[in-house]
């Protein structure tokens, strides 16, 4: 990851208000990056293997990114409105990868889906770009003095898991995420303060 334009676009995330529209956050990746463009698909796809994923318009043997002429986000058809928002951020979070982060091939693509649903060979430095991706959307969605509050909330038990999901219009599985120790040790090590 880029962490120098991963915290531009932290701290302009910390200006907004839950519910996070996605669409600011996705052009602000766009403008942060100099990406030309995100077209965003929706397809058929397995949710219990996948539920999204990215591609870079550089990746042109794909018949997606020959089509629309740009970086593609393809999202599972049949998603709510809560997992649609929150693959969306977090699959464009991957403009932001770096190196052997990318998974910008056929071939890259490919053995990453393997090793997430079976032993494969894929560079562990890709599936944790994926896993990243996870971390930076919740960082994003959910303005740090919002999740503050939620915990407050949540410790006074003013506040479920599903209460809080349902004001960042984001997936309640991730929720608790918000509250685990690797969410602070993510933003000590990736966001400078």
């Amino acid at each position: 990851m880029n962490k120098v334009q991963f915290n531009q676009l932290y701290e302009f995330c910390q200006t907004l208000q839950p519910k996070v529209k996605r669409n600011d956050v996705i052009n602000k990746i766009r403008e942060i990056t100099g990406a030309a463009g995100i077209r965003t698909v929706i397809l058929v796809l397995d949710t219990a293997v996948l539920r999204g994923f990215f591609l870079r318009a550089d990746n042109e043997e794909h018949p997606l990114v020959k089509k629309m002429g740009h970086n593609v986000i393809v999202l599972a058809k049949g998603m709510n409105e809560c997992w649609e928002r929150f693959v969306n951020v977090k699959e464009a979070m991957h403009l932001l990868d770096v190196g052997r982060e990318l998974t910008d091939s056929k071939e890259k693509f490919e053995t990453l889906l393997d090793d997430w649903c079976g032993p494969g060979d894929v560079d562990h430095i890709q599936q944790m770009a994926d896993i990243m991706g996870m971390w930076m959307a919740l960082a994003c969605l959910c303005p740090e003095k919002n999740r503050l509050e939620f915990r407050s909330l949540l410790d006074r038990q003013q506040i479920d898991h599903y209460g809080i999901a349902l004001k960042l219009k984001i997936p309640e599985y991730y929720v608790p995420f918000l509250f685990r120790p690797e969410y602070q040790m993510f933003l000590d090590a990736y966001v400078n303060k």
